[in-house]
């Protein structure tokens, strides 16, 4: 084998462990067949060290929150949550478990039927519910030295 034949092999063997390069695109770099870099890949029993890609439903955990009300609905459903599971607080919304998990999680975009309903079950007025629970206390603290 020649010198160049080395250079190349080991070059693409780099690329091959290292990068998110396609094979083909490995192939077209250097000027050969997508069948040579499969064998070359097989001869030296190269594995790819490519990133993983997530794949499936997210995790509710992972997911962000649509807005400071969300989160403010959210904590506030947790609280209520607190001696109940979550297919009982969705019974009682009306919604599934995942989506009460998703509801405190701040990632859940609600309906009008649904904010009523949350607001039925905290037994507050939707204002008071999609207020962020430190700025509604703070209010009503302010609002209480004023009168």
């Amino acid at each position: 084998m020649t010198d160049h034949n080395l250079k190349w092999q080991k070059s693409a063997i780099e690329d091959l462990e290292n990068t998110d390069l396609s094979i083909a695109d490995i192939a077209r770099k250097y000027g050969r067949s997508v069948d040579t870099i499969k064998k070359l890949r097989r001869f030296y029993n190269v594995t790819r060290k490519l990133p993983t890609r997530n794949r499936g439903a997210k995790k509710v955990a992972d997911m962000v929150s649509l807005s400071s009300a969300h989160r403010a609905i959210g904590s506030r459903l947790t609280i209520y949550r607190a001696s109940r599971s979550y297919s009982d607080v969705g019974a009682e919304l009306g919604v599934s478990r995942y989506v009460v998990k998703l509801m405190e999680a701040g990632a859940h975009d609600f309906t009008l039927t649904q904010l009523l309903r949350v607001a039925d079950v905290l037994d507050l007025p939707i204002e008071e519910i999609i207020k962020p629970i430190g700025i509604s206390r703070s209010i009503e603290a302010v609002q209480n030295e004023h009168h």
